[in-house]
């Protein structure tokens, strides 16, 4: 199915149900209609297998118990118990290395840090940390910092890993050197097969996010009595909106993360429109307002063009239900600097940045081709040669039409 084929007003109940469902609190009027569409579902087995692939089943537990229904199947219920359990206790096991990880990383270095995304989102946001599964911890360190904080989790265990997860080698400064140099981003593994996702920015390309000195602008917050620091509200949310759209909105629990933060108390509409126009990017944000609008069956889902943007994203979260895997990365072919998926999205200036971002790093060598072959850095301009190659192929196998 392509983009054009998408029409809202056509969607089976399934689909209706599993956005609906990935809201983190239903009104009333949500829930009886969430009652009308489980009456139009004979495939329960489908339901189980979208919200599984979409980390929503935690919610859909919640919402399914609240709901009472009794024509579900009792080894869907069985599953969607023991898949949403699962979830509660990884989350938890997330914490405590989350924990660690400041203990063991951060605090001996004295390296400025927040955690974000995952539990801490669910911490912040969630009516229960249980609710919003988490594979990995997220960490933002000032680049200044990321070498010490790199060099002591190495020292206290972590290993370094490629994209493909295979284990960097440590055993000199050329290595380290290397992975900071190459990499996007830090992976690391913990000792306790933990996986720690170290950034020194949000952005692909642009720089969108450049202008803000988030450090500065840190909050605190508490969880499991650790008081850990993170992204600032207003600024979150622009973050969240930018960065799930860039990913298509290919996950349901990108959807309740949305939803988490906009029925939030904390939450301040005027003071993240006000950040979107000043970091450029009020598209992206009032299309992701007008998405959560559409979550709801209040919002009628048809083909006029209010909420046009909002139903441009709502579209690509639909394409995105079956779990294809690989059509993110077709989309992301089709992108704008590999990170706008459309011009209203940001400033003129910006999608220019971003262009110019993406086609440097078409040429610069990867941390995956160090594994593969370490070079010294003399010699690693060896490694655009592949890289050109691997582009011109990749293009041609995700921009062939499909016979589907």
């Amino acid at each position: 199915m392509s983009f054009e084929d998408v029409q809202l007003s056509e969607q089976p109940a399934n689909t209706r149900l599993q956005i609906l469902l990935a809201k983190t609190k239903l009104s009333i009027s949500e829930y009886k209609d969430a009652n009308r569409l489980i009456d139009e579902i004979t495939d329960w087995e489908s339901v189980f297998d979208v919200a599984r692939r979409n980390f929503s089943v935690p919610l859909l537990r919640k919402h399914l118990k609240n709901l009472n229904h009794t024509d579900i199947p009792c080894d869907v219920l069985e599953r969607i118990e023991q898949t949403a359990n699962a979830s509660a206790l990884q989350n938890l096991r997330m914490i405590a290395a989350q924990k660690a990880f400041q203990e063991q990383c951060l605090e001996p270095v004295k390296a400025n840090a927040l955690f974000f995304k995952g539990v801490n989102m669910a911490a912040q946001f969630y009516p229960d940390i249980g609710l919003r599964p988490c594979r990995d911890i997220d960490v933002l360190v000032r680049t200044d910092h990321l070498r010490s904080v790199l060099k002591e989790a190495i020292k206290a265990g972590y290993t370094p890993v490629s994209p493909e997860a295979r284990e960097i080698p440590t055993t000199s400064e050329r290595d380290i050197n290397a992975i900071l140099r190459l990499g996007e981003s830090i992976t690391l593994v913990s000792p306790e097969r933990v996986v720690v996702d170290l950034q020194d920015d949000l952005d692909k390309h642009s720089g969108l996010f450049s202008v803000y000195d988030i450090f500065v602008n840190a909050k605190p917050f508490e969880v499991a009595g650790e008081t850990f620091k993170t992204l600032p509200y207003a600024f979150l949310f622009n973050y969240i909106a930018h960065h799930h759209t860039r990913h298509t909105w290919s996950r349901l629990h990108w959807l309740s993360d949305l939803d988490a933060i906009c029925t939030s108390k904390k939450f301040d509409r005027n003071a993240v429109l006000d950040m979107a126009e000043s970091l450029g990017q009020r598209g992206t944000v009032e299309a992701s307002l007008e998405l959560h609008e559409l979550m709801s069956t209040d919002t009628p889902w048809d083909d006029a063009k209010d909420l046009e943007r909002g139903k441009s994203l709502l579209k690509l979260c639909i394409l995105n239900l079956p779990g294809e895997l690989d059509l993110e990365k077709r989309f992301r072919m089709k992108m704008i600097g590999g990170e706008f998926m459309y011009r209203w999205q940001a400033r003129p200036d910006l999608l220019t940045k971003a262009r110019i971002g993406w086609w440097k790093s078409v040429f610069k060598p990867t941390v995956t081709q160090y594994v593969s072959y370490p070079l010294p850095r003399s010699l690693q301009w060896l490694y655009v040669i592949p890289r050109i190659l691997d582009l011109v192929q990749r293009m041609r196998t995700r921009l062939r039409p499909s016979r589907n």
